[in-house]
């Protein structure tokens, strides 16, 4: 098991996601937690400490939605500057790396996270890439989704081994 380090707000960290497409539909989950409670979001996590981004992507899957992800490809990997988030943090700064692959099973929230709030997601809906697209930005948590429908509806992709993980003993 990986160790977990606190991120700081004042260096960028390291988010993994799946963009995750059943019978032509999109997999997006609602966030349950501030200060992006309401936002829709592919599933996607923290990259912990020393943990290899593939197995990072299969363990965000299952906490966020239960599924088994299989990752195929990297569909992308965008550094986002966002200045939207309300609160004390004036700024939060990642580089997402998002892969695209195939899931099993049935969505379920029994392995997420809880917090305050409750369960880290709240919600999910199965949309077609039209439909996402046709969503505002406000309620996307991150504003690479669009981007990522767009890069998968025109086959843009890169192979697995782009991304190398090495534990320097």
């Amino acid at each position: 098991m990986s160790q977990s380090i606190p991120h700081s707000y004042t260096q960028p960290y390291i988010v993994i996601g799946a963009l995750i497409v059943r019978s032509g539909k999109i997999l997006l989950l609602q966030e349950n937690h501030m200060p992006d409670k309401g936002k829709w979001n592919i599933p996607a996590g923290k990259l912990d400490y020393g943990e290899d981004p593939i197995d990072a992507v299969k363990r965000e899957v299952l906490e966020e939605s239960g599924l088994t992800f299989r990752p195929r490809t990297i569909l992308g990997m965008r550094s986002i500057y966002r200045k939207d988030v309300p609160g004390n943090v004036k700024t939060t700064h990642v580089l997402r790396i998002v892969f695209l692959g195939e899931a099993s099973g049935d969505v379920s929230y029994d392995h997420g996270e809880t917090g305050k709030d409750g369960l880290e997601i709240s919600d999910h809906k199965w949309l077609s890439p039209q439909e996402v697209l046709s969503m505002p930005l406000s309620a996307l948590r991150y504003h690479d989704i669009k981007q990522c429908v767009h890069d998968y509806q025109s086959g843009k992709s890169y192979p697995l081994d782009l991304l190398t993980h090495i534990v320097q003993n």
